[in-house]
Protein backbone atom coordinates (compact mmCIF):
# COMPACT_ATOMS: atom_id res chain seq x y z
CA UNK A 1 0.00 0.00 0.00
CA UNK A 2 2.82 2.72 0.97
CA UNK A 3 4.53 1.51 -2.38
CA UNK A 4 1.25 2.31 -4.70
CA UNK A 5 1.27 5.70 -2.89
CA UNK A 6 4.71 6.66 -3.77
CA UNK A 7 4.85 5.77 -7.28
CA UNK A 8 1.38 7.62 -7.17
CA UNK A 9 3.28 10.31 -6.14
CA UNK A 10 6.23 10.02 -8.15
CA UNK A 11 4.32 10.03 -10.99
CA UNK A 12 2.35 13.13 -10.41
CA UNK A 13 5.36 15.16 -10.09
CA UNK A 14 6.83 13.65 -13.17
CA UNK A 15 3.35 15.06 -14.68
CA UNK A 16 4.03 18.50 -12.86
CA UNK A 17 7.52 18.65 -14.60
CA UNK A 18 6.37 17.60 -18.05
CA UNK A 19 3.83 20.46 -18.17
CA UNK A 20 5.89 22.66 -16.38
CA UNK A 21 8.21 22.01 -19.45
CA UNK A 22 5.57 21.87 -22.26
CA UNK A 23 4.21 25.53 -20.64
CA UNK A 24 7.72 26.97 -21.02
CA UNK A 25 7.99 25.62 -24.66
CA UNK A 26 5.09 26.85 -25.69
CA UNK A 27 5.67 30.28 -24.29
CA UNK A 28 8.73 30.88 -25.89
CA UNK A 29 7.52 29.72 -29.02
CA UNK A 30 4.21 32.12 -28.84
CA UNK A 31 5.95 35.08 -26.96
CA UNK A 32 7.59 36.22 -30.92
CA UNK A 33 4.16 36.43 -31.89
CA UNK A 34 2.73 38.60 -28.61
CA UNK A 35 5.63 41.09 -29.37
CA UNK A 36 5.15 41.49 -33.07
CA UNK A 37 1.83 42.36 -32.19
CA UNK A 38 2.61 44.85 -29.90
CA UNK A 39 5.07 46.89 -31.88
CA UNK A 40 2.11 46.72 -35.00
CA UNK A 41 -0.16 48.25 -32.88
CA UNK A 42 2.67 50.44 -31.87
CA UNK A 43 3.95 51.54 -35.18
CA UNK A 44 -0.27 51.94 -35.64
CA UNK A 45 -0.48 54.75 -32.75
CA UNK A 46 1.99 56.43 -34.09
CA UNK A 47 0.92 56.74 -37.78
CA UNK A 48 -2.21 57.80 -36.27
CA UNK A 49 -0.91 60.26 -34.17
CA UNK A 50 1.23 61.44 -36.96
CA UNK A 51 -2.20 61.78 -38.90
CA UNK A 52 -4.03 64.06 -36.02
CA UNK A 53 -1.22 66.26 -35.73
CA UNK A 54 -1.08 67.12 -39.41
CA UNK A 55 -4.22 67.74 -39.34
CA UNK A 56 -4.36 69.97 -36.86
CA UNK A 57 -1.24 71.97 -38.13
CA UNK A 58 -3.25 72.53 -41.04
CA UNK A 59 -6.59 73.55 -39.89
CA UNK A 60 -4.40 75.77 -36.98
CA UNK A 61 -2.40 77.45 -40.63
CA UNK A 62 -6.06 77.97 -42.38
CA UNK A 63 -7.24 80.27 -39.26
CA UNK A 64 -3.90 81.82 -38.35
CA UNK A 65 -1.86 81.85 -41.43
CA UNK A 66 1.19 80.42 -39.94
CA UNK A 67 1.82 77.09 -38.20
CA UNK A 68 1.88 76.83 -34.57
CA UNK A 69 5.53 76.90 -32.54
CA UNK A 70 5.40 73.28 -31.31
CA UNK A 71 9.12 73.24 -30.33
CA UNK A 72 8.36 76.26 -28.34
CA UNK A 73 9.61 75.27 -24.65
CA UNK A 74 7.06 73.77 -22.83
CA UNK A 75 4.59 73.65 -25.54
CA UNK A 76 4.20 69.86 -26.37
CA UNK A 77 2.72 69.23 -22.35
CA UNK A 78 0.94 72.36 -22.73
CA UNK A 79 -0.79 73.48 -26.41
CA UNK A 80 -1.99 76.07 -24.56
CA UNK A 81 0.80 78.11 -24.70
CA UNK A 82 -0.09 78.52 -28.33
CA UNK A 83 -3.12 80.00 -28.69
CA UNK A 84 -3.38 83.10 -30.68
CA UNK A 85 -5.18 85.89 -30.85
CA UNK A 86 -6.14 87.83 -34.16
CA UNK A 87 -6.58 91.12 -35.23
CA UNK A 88 -10.53 90.79 -34.00
CA UNK A 89 -9.77 89.31 -30.51
CA UNK A 90 -10.78 86.09 -31.32
CA UNK A 91 -8.87 83.27 -29.55
CA UNK A 92 -7.74 80.50 -31.81
CA UNK A 93 -6.64 77.55 -29.83
CA UNK A 94 -4.54 75.13 -31.20
CA UNK A 95 -5.15 72.58 -28.01
CA UNK A 96 -9.20 72.92 -28.56
CA UNK A 97 -8.13 72.08 -32.49
CA UNK A 98 -5.83 69.27 -31.69
CA UNK A 99 -8.66 68.12 -29.12
CA UNK A 100 -5.72 67.35 -26.88
CA UNK A 101 -3.83 69.64 -24.16
CA UNK A 102 -0.90 67.86 -24.75
CA UNK A 103 0.93 66.47 -27.70
CA UNK A 104 0.95 62.99 -28.27
CA UNK A 105 4.10 60.86 -27.49
CA UNK A 106 5.94 58.39 -29.80
CA UNK A 107 5.73 54.66 -28.68
CA UNK A 108 8.67 53.63 -26.34
CA UNK A 109 10.32 50.39 -27.13
CA UNK A 110 13.11 48.44 -25.01
CA UNK A 111 15.53 50.65 -26.29
CA UNK A 112 13.57 54.52 -26.58
CA UNK A 113 11.61 55.86 -23.93
CA UNK A 114 8.46 57.29 -25.38
CA UNK A 115 8.57 61.01 -26.21
CA UNK A 116 7.02 64.31 -27.56
CA UNK A 117 9.73 66.16 -27.76
CA UNK A 118 9.38 68.65 -30.73
CA UNK A 119 12.70 68.99 -32.92
CA UNK A 120 13.24 72.47 -34.89
CA UNK A 121 14.41 70.96 -38.13
CA UNK A 122 13.71 70.81 -41.99
CA UNK A 123 16.53 68.09 -42.69
CA UNK A 124 13.83 65.09 -41.95
CA UNK A 125 16.89 62.52 -42.96
CA UNK A 126 18.92 63.82 -39.90
CA UNK A 127 16.94 61.86 -37.47
CA UNK A 128 18.32 61.21 -34.34
CA UNK A 129 16.22 58.32 -33.63
CA UNK A 130 15.22 60.05 -30.38
CA UNK A 131 11.68 59.90 -29.85
CA UNK A 132 9.68 62.91 -30.28
CA UNK A 133 9.01 64.61 -33.12
CA UNK A 134 10.66 66.78 -35.96
CA UNK A 135 8.85 69.69 -37.16
CA UNK A 136 9.99 72.13 -39.78
CA UNK A 137 8.70 75.46 -38.04
CA UNK A 138 11.43 77.82 -39.30
CA UNK A 139 10.75 77.44 -42.74
CA UNK A 140 6.82 77.72 -42.08
CA UNK A 141 6.26 74.40 -44.19
CA UNK A 142 4.00 72.66 -41.30
CA UNK A 143 6.03 69.80 -42.19
CA UNK A 144 6.36 66.96 -39.25
CA UNK A 145 7.79 63.58 -38.79
CA UNK A 146 8.28 61.32 -35.88
CA UNK A 147 12.18 61.18 -34.78
CA UNK A 148 12.43 57.60 -34.89
CA UNK A 149 14.65 55.61 -36.77
CA UNK A 150 14.26 53.04 -39.51
CA UNK A 151 12.38 49.87 -38.39
CA UNK A 152 11.94 50.90 -34.79
CA UNK A 153 8.84 48.51 -34.26
CA UNK A 154 9.99 45.65 -36.52
CA UNK A 155 7.57 46.81 -39.36
CA UNK A 156 10.58 48.06 -41.64
CA UNK A 157 8.67 52.06 -41.68
CA UNK A 158 11.22 54.50 -42.65
CA UNK A 159 10.09 56.75 -40.18
CA UNK A 160 11.80 60.04 -42.44
CA UNK A 161 9.44 59.53 -45.39
CA UNK A 162 6.25 59.31 -43.34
Amino acid sequence: MVRYKRKRIDYFFEIIIILSVLGFVGFRSIKPFFLELTYFNKAERVEASLVEIRIALEKYYQLTGSYPELNKEGAANDLALLDYTDRDGKKISFAEIYGKNILDFTEKTDSLAESNKVIDSNDFNKIDGSGGWIYDFSNQSGEIHPNLPTNVYFQNINWSKQ
